[in-house]
């Protein structure tokens, strides 16, 4: 939740419209502008100054994960529609599964 003094902060001016990547103080900020767009990347500046994060290239990973287990109905059609989908090898997918189901033994057995 942004709060009211932050928001009001996030106002876009009319000067604003005339930036471009090139304005940007760092490469960063100009790579950030030329990839998503300078709104987007006045609205990081806004909301995000000071920060420093990294994104890792795997940062969906978990999501992804959960979207094959949810899909995956045991039949090697999916397994290769899920490859093309996620961009894998169906021996990923099998891996993802196989790593799921897995888990959830470990817990079973936990309960026991």
């Amino acid at each position: 939740m942004i709060p009211d003094n932050k928001r009001r902060s996030m106002q876009f001016e009319p000067w604003m419209e005339k930036a471009t990547p090139n304005d940007m103080l760092n490469d960063d900020l100009k790579f950030v502008a030329e990839t998503v767009g300078m709104r987007q990347a006045l609205l990081l500046v806004f909301l995000l100054s000071g920060v420093y994060f990294y994104i890792p290239k795997n940062a969906l990973r978990l999501v992804r994960d959960k979207h094959i287990i949810n899909e995956y109905d045991g039949t090697k059609y999916t397994i290769n529609r899920l490859a093309k989908e996620c961009d894998l090898t169906t021996r990923q997918i099998y891996r993802i599964i196989e790593e799921h189901l897995n888990k959830s033994k470990n817990k079973d057995s936990k309960k026991v």
